[in-house]
């Protein structure tokens, strides 16, 4: 079976046009053969009394979250977005297990594993694409790992909103954003953590507020640094709806115009670059996501889900009349802007030849 994207069906005869394939941007799989190839550095185990795989490595790092068997099996992944109405489904890694080793030469080999593994997995499936794991320690090994998962059948990156070291304003990258233009891969920033801040621990913290938080200084980083002034043609999506980003995003444009060694730089305000980021719809109530719509426009926001994830959010799939939109607008949500974005219509392994 062909792993482009498969055509909507055609409607019969007297009926109403066809909706479009509903398709997840944001989702996760790290297939289990993955987990039999670790690199040198890392060791994988199973956990006691329970179906899970982590990640382990010598003190003072010690052992990571068990992956359970939805992450770890496509079947397992396809049955729970099936049932939510998912035609197709983007996969990308679990960034927590991406970020677990502190070596570039390592984390760039595990991510290549995972990148051969999940083009492996979802190669012969009409309903899954996959997004690159990228390493965060070194932006010219990100880069490469970008161009070579483009040529086997990646359809964009996924890239730790907060790198291990420094954050996304660092020179190096810049081979990574210069990569992503040329081959026309969107880059999907996701925020994790191999193991939470100590402050964050408790209660969960490093999800629920550290989540939004490190999405939010990725932004913030990026418009200093003056990526998009460099690189207007990238693509970049936030997941968890941008973070705090389009909540707080006068606050950033104050600063940007009031502090001196910010007014200095001469950057476009914040204001201004809102409708530069793409953002899905993983904000779990509606006000929230209907803010969203109408600050960036139906055209820049994209449904997601976090599956297979305890803090999954399914609500468009599962409700999308409560998106509050017409027709059009819905589907370009539910589909149409995904397809767009990621050339989903285009047979795998196109962006390889940087067309």
């Amino acid at each position: 079976m062909s792993a482009s994207f498969p055509d909507p069906p055609s409607p019969k005869d007297g009926a109403p046009d066809a909706a479009p394939p509903v398709i997840d941007v944001h989702s996760h799989l790290v297939p289990e053969r993955a987990f039999e190839r670790v690199p040198r550095g890392l060791r994988a185990e199973r956990v006691d009394g329970a179906d899970e795989i982590r990640l382990v490595l010598p003190p003072p790092r010690g052992a990571g979250r068990g992956a359970p068997p939805d992450l770890r099996r496509l079947d397992l992944h396809r049955r729970l977005q099936a049932a939510r109405g998912v035609d197709l489904s983007l996969v990308g890694p679990w960034i927590d297990m991406v970020k677990a080793s502190n070596d570039a030469a390592v984390q760039q080999a595990w991510c290549r594993v995972l990148n051969e593994e999940l083009a492996a997995a979802t190669g012969s499936s009409g309903h899954t694409r996959w997004l690159a794991a990228l390493p965060d320690l070194d932006g010219a090994r990100a880069g490469e790992e970008l161009e070579r998962a483009a040529g086997t059948g990646a359809v964009g990156g996924m890239l730790a909103a907060n790198p291990e070291h420094g954050t996304l304003a660092r020179g190096d990258l810049e081979w990574l954003w210069r990569t992503a233009v040329r081959l026309r891969m969107p880059l999907v920033l996701h925020p994790g953590e191999f193991q939470p801040p100590p402050r964050l621990a408790e209660h969960f913290m490093v999800n629920l507020v550290g989540n939004p938080f490190e999405t939010s200084l990725a932004v913030g980083s990026l418009l200093g640094a003056g990526v998009p002034e460099r690189h207007p043609e990238l693509a970049v999506l936030l997941v968890h709806g941008g973070g705090f980003f389009p909540y707080q995003y006068g606050r950033m444009a104050a600063g940007f115009a009031r502090w001196p060694r910010l007014r200095e730089l001469e950057r476009r305000s914040p204001a201004e670059l809102l409708r530069w980021f793409h953002y899905d719809t993983v904000l779990f109530e509606e006000p929230p996501l209907r803010y969203l719509l109408d600050l960036v426009g139906d055209d820049r926001v994209l449904a997601g889900s976090d599956c297979p994830f305890a803090m999954t959010d399914a609500r468009p799939f599962e409700a999308p009349g409560r998106l509050g939109l017409d027709r059009d607008a819905r589907d370009r949500v539910l589909g149409g802007n995904a397809a767009r974005l990621f050339r989903l219509h285009e047979p795998a392994g196109v962006g390889g030849n940087g067309s």
